[in-house]
């Protein structure tokens, strides 16, 4: 009974320890299954979180992507204005500068045409002046021959009148002369004619006086005749000297005056030349600074536009890489979702690969980004040199 006892009390013992054996191995069974509706419970939550930040960054890399092709459209548009503008402003300085310019040639020729007909007018005063001169002249110079003609004649005359004053003078005083002789002859013969003969005597000697006298008379006469006309010789000469003088006067003063003025009208002629070749060289400078001003614009707009597009390409590239990064990122969180139940050693392996993936794309950002910046910086040191040149 006792034995019987001992085998029921085993038998129970070893039923409480299987029973005890089946509830832990029930209760450690219970628990795998509760960690392992945990575990895919919270892959599952992961994994439709890692969906949900893929879906997430897709949507804001689509929506920053349109925003820069709406931005890089902006700009090209606002570039292509911009472009038009400064077409349009050039056409219009273009238009302006032909404009001045054919005024300019317009202006200078009217000028040269002025100063030639200016030129040619003064000649033609010039020489009207110097015919006009030439016949004041002839003129004077004939009033003064038919005046020194007139004088002379009535010289003549006058001298005519008086010799034939004196000689009717002479002849009446020689006719009284020889009627108041006869009568004292007639007297002396018929008084004395012893008498005759001193009457003669005294005739004789009042004859020969008289031919003194006259011969006297005729070389005093002849020596003022000489002398006047020697007088008038000189007064004439003295008179054509001055004549001469004074025309030559006339003609130094009038070739004096000629050669001012035609110096005068080559000053103008020379200043206006000058004035229209600093215009022509002014308006070329004008224009070759403009041009080069509108081959800065363009060629700044040109650049602007490069920059833009690369900038605008650039951020096109990160946008992409960015994508790519997070497509693969959440490929390489659904791989470590699925590898979850994989050993430490894979883990750490996929831990890994997952951060040298991130470090590549990270170091591939970095470069893009410095070559951009290197770019910008040789863009704007050739814009300053070209500004500075």
């Amino acid at each position: 009974m006792q034995a019987k006892t001992a085998l029921a009390d085993k038998k129970a013992a070893a039923d409480k320890k299987a029973a005890a054996e089946r509830k832990a191995l029930a209760d450690k069974k219970a628990a795998a299954d509760k960690k392992a509706a945990a575990e895919k419970k919270a892959a599952a939550d992961k994994k439709a979180a890692a969906e949900k930040k893929a879906a997430a960054d897709k949507k804001a890399a689509a929506e920053k992507k349109a925003a820069a092709d709406k931005k890089a459209l902006a700009e090209k548009k606002a570039a292509a204005d911009k472009k038009a503008a400064a077409e349009k402003k050039a056409a219009a300085d273009k238009k302006a500068l032909a404009e001045k310019k054919a005024a300019a040639d317009k202006k200078a020729a009217a000028e040269k045409k002025a100063a030639a007909d200016k030129k040619a007018l003064a000649e033609k005063k010039a020489a009207a002046d110097k015919k006009a001169a030439a016949e004041k002249k002839a003129a004077a110079d004939k009033k003064a021959l038919a005046e020194k003609k007139a004088a002379a004649d009535k010289k003549a005359a006058a001298e005519k009148k008086a010799a034939a004053d004196k000689k009717a003078l002479a002849e009446k005083k020689a006719a009284a002369d020889k009627k108041a002789a006869a009568e004292k002859k007639a007297a002396a013969d018929k008084k004395a004619a012893a008498e005759k003969k001193a009457a003669a005597d005294k005739k004789a000697a009042a004859e020969k006086k008289a031919a003194a006298d006259k011969k006297a008379l005729a070389e005093k006469k002849a020596a003022a005749d000489k002398k006047a006309a020697a007088e008038k010789k000189a007064a004439a000469d003295k008179k054509a000297a001055a004549e001469k003088k004074a025309a030559a006067d006339k003609k130094a003063l009038a070739e004096k005056k000629a050669a001012a003025d035609k110096k005068a009208a080559a000053e103008r002629k020379a200043l206006a030349e000058k004035k229209a070749a600093a215009d022509k060289k002014a308006l070329a400078e004008k224009k070759a600074a403009a041009d080069k001003k509108a081959a800065a614009e363009r060629k700044a707009l040109a650049e602007k536009k490069a920059a833009a597009d690369k900038k605008a390409l650039a951020e096109k590239k990160a946008a992409a890489d960015k994508k790519a990064l997070a497509e693969k990122k959440a490929a390489a969180d659904k791989k470590a979702i699925s590898v979850k139940q994989l050993d430490p050693q894979k883990k750490r392996d996929s831990r890994t690969e997952l951060l040298t993936v991130s470090v590549s794309l990270d170091t591939g950002k970095i470069v893009g980004i410095v070559a951009v910046g290197i770019l910008a910086s040789a863009f704007l040191v050739s814009a300053m040199v070209f500004i500075s040149g």
